[in-house]
């Protein structure tokens, strides 16, 4: 066993997330955790991923507030009941909060750890034990060691110039590391095109994000000493075939893995349990089975809990009724006086009177001692109503020889694109990272001119760009002023509509810039719907959201009137997708598929290829 929690709770200020969870984890298991946005999966990540000592008591503080070093310091002070207990070669965390990370059996005694404090963070430790990949929070000194540089050094280098200086300061085991990669780089540069990465010349900070992301996981699947990974949305910046390559290579790691992903599929590929945050109930529910299933039986589980609670209901009140008629029965009957001074019939009514209240009364122990079913606690559903503007003949996007790239002197190296986009198409691209599906959306709406050739948006067509929106969403602004701001809306109408779309009310007059993604993208698709926009351009528009609304925007793109352009890695959600046609952008163009999933076989063979010489069976 890796990692255990037992009676585990976790909070941030004053929000309980998780009470009293009991789980664990062991070499080669593969977990989905599940929950809605906010429900505290990222929260729970960070909190396992401490690499020494202690993260804080969360009752009090937040993860993220503390450096490892003052959770070090933390751990010398903590409450014995509460603190990690170390069994074999795993730790235990306790109750009232987590004190403790993971560590393989070949570390250190504690003595020799606290001793060593100040070096090993340095070094390229053998035995990191866990690793945690942020979503948008790359630490390369976690993965290489601070030796080979600052965070700011190495990423200043390209991933072999990081890797030689890791090797250099490291010893034998850092130069397997630099080793591995360079066989996955090769194997991946042709079949997989990682070769447009440019990661022999690129610097890391000059990589696109989704080749940065899919460098540092394979360099983190390829990380002697890491025996558990913690994934936060692994998938989000990653191209189809890169989410591909992904799952089969977690799969041939043989390492255990804690992932957050929005992409069922991919969890249902990949894992082989679910551990699931309900935030009504601050619950962690351990499954050993699909997340799909598992969702699919919780929602069957809701719907008959939901039966068997308006059953219940009604006959308790029919039984209430019942016992109700019975005491007023006995409390008129004892208070009965017959009109002929009748002593005889006074004592049979009141002996009825004292049945009848001994009737009410069991009737009302029955009710007391029946057990209740609890009433089921949803979340407001999501609702996304998206009427198109209705266009003019001017309503179509035209790309004519139009060639793509930041300086004319360094183009992409892929030929001339010519397009027609007729108004209420919905037209997909696939294609590798660092390709230029990216560059093309920003240049088809105008954010970005071609280097040659032209491109024409119609003048009826009204844009709503999910993209660049998210990205200049007013921080300093709350979703209740934007969208007051935006549409006219009075500030009570202007948050309504918001929670329509699925913000809280604590979200609808919280920052924007302390939202989370998924609340900043829900407050953007609000916003598209009151402008009435009639293009959507999206590029990777599940990144952000969760099951629940990735479901419903696939649902609303479907009886979306406009045009829709969209760019994503999600195979379940393309496939869903009722879509006019779909294009791979690659070195030879922009090309027409006949079927998502002939591209989906073609990329599964040059998937294996590369996971089978880099990890062998």
């Amino acid at each position: 066993m890796l990692l255990e929690l037992h009676q585990f709770g976790l909070s941030v200020g004053s929000t309980q997330l998780i009470e009293n969870a009991n789980a664990h984890i062991v070499d080669g298991q593969r977990i989905a955790l599940i929950g809605p946005n906010g429900c505290g999966k990222s929260t729970l990540l960070r909190a396992l991923a401490q690499p020494s000592g202690s993260p804080p008591t969360f009752g009090h503080q937040s993860p993220a507030s503390a450096s490892p070093r003052e959770a070090t310091r933390g751990a010398h002070t903590a409450d014995p009941e509460v603190a990690l207990t170390k069994r074999h070669d795993y730790f235990l965390i306790g109750t009232s909060g987590l004190r403790g990370s993971l560590a393989p059996a070949s570390r250190a005694s504690a003595k020799d750890e606290a001793a060593n404090a100040d070096t090993d963070e340095e070094a390229f430790d053998e035995n990191i034990g866990v690793l945690l990949v942020e979503q948008d929070d790359l630490h390369w000194t976690h993965l290489l060691g601070s030796a080979a540089g600052t965070e700011a050094e190495l990423r200043e280098m390209t991933v072999p110039e990081a890797l030689d200086m890791a090797a250099a300061v490291g010893g034998e085991v850092a130069v397997e590391h630099a080793e591995a990669w360079r066989q996955l780089a090769v194997a991946a540069d042709h079949v997989l095109e990682w070769r447009t990465a440019g990661y022999d010349s690129t610097p890391i900070q000059e990589l696109s994000p989704g080749s940065a992301v899919r460098a540092y996981l394979g360099l983190a699947l390829l990380r002697p000493g890491v025996r558990l990974l913690l994934l936060d949305e692994p998938t989000n910046h990653l191209d189809l075939p890169s989410v591909m390559w992904l799952q089969a290579a977690i799969q041939a790691s043989g390492k255990a893995v804690l992932m957050v992903s929005h992409d069922t599929a991919f969890l249902d590929a990949v894992a082989n349990q679910v551990w699931a945050i309900d935030p009504a109930t601050q619950t962690l529910t351990v499954a050993h089975t699909t997340c799909s299933k598992f969702l699919a039986a919780r929602e069957l589980a809701l719907q008959q809990q939901e039966v068997a609670y308006e059953e219940q209901q009604e006959r308790l009140k029919k039984l209430t009724a019942v016992a109700n008629n019975l005491r007023s029965a006995s409390t008129a009957g004892s208070h009965m006086v017959s009109k002929d001074n009748d002593k005889l019939q006074r004592d049979l009514k009141r002996d009825r009177a004292g049945r009848s209240g001994r009737k009410a009364s069991a009737m009302q122990a029955r009710i007391e001692r029946e057990p209740m079913v609890e009433r089921v606690q949803r979340r407001r559903p999501l609702r996304i109503v998206l009427d198109a503007l209705a266009p003019d003949n001017d309503s179509a996007i035209v790309l004519d020889h139009v060639t793509l790239g930041y300086d004319s002197a360094l183009p992409l190296p892929i030929p001339p694109i010519s397009l027609r986009i007729d108004y209420g198409e919905r037209i997909a691209i696939v294609g590798f990272n660092g390709v230029g599906k990216s560059t093309l959306l920003r240049a088809l709406v105008g954010m970005q001119a071609p280097l040659s050739g032209d491109v024409r948006l119609g003048r009826a067509l009204r844009l709503g760009n999910l993209t660049q929106e998210h990205e200049t969403l007013p921080p300093s602004q709350t979703p209740r002023q934007y969208m007051a701001d935006l549409t006219g809306l009075s500030a009570f109408d202007a948050g309504a509509r918001l929670m329509q779309y699925g913000l809280t009310v604590r979200q609808v007059d919280s920052l924007i810039g302390e939202l989370n993604p998924g609340a900043r993208a829900r407050a953007l698709l609000a916003g598209f719907a009151a402008r009435a926009v009639n293009l959507l351009v999206l590029d990777e528009p599940t990144n952000h959201l969760d099951t629940e609304a990735v479901a419903e925007v696939t649902a609303t793109l479907n009886s979306y009137a406009g045009t829709v352009v969209v760019v994503s890695h999600s195979q379940e959600f393309l496939s869903q997708l009722q879509l006019t046609r779909i294009y791979r952008l690659s070195s030879d163009g922009l090309l027409e598929l006949a079927s998502l999933a002939d591209f989906v076989d073609l990329t599964t063979e040059a998937v294996q290829s590369v996971v089978e010489k880099c990890w062998p069976a």
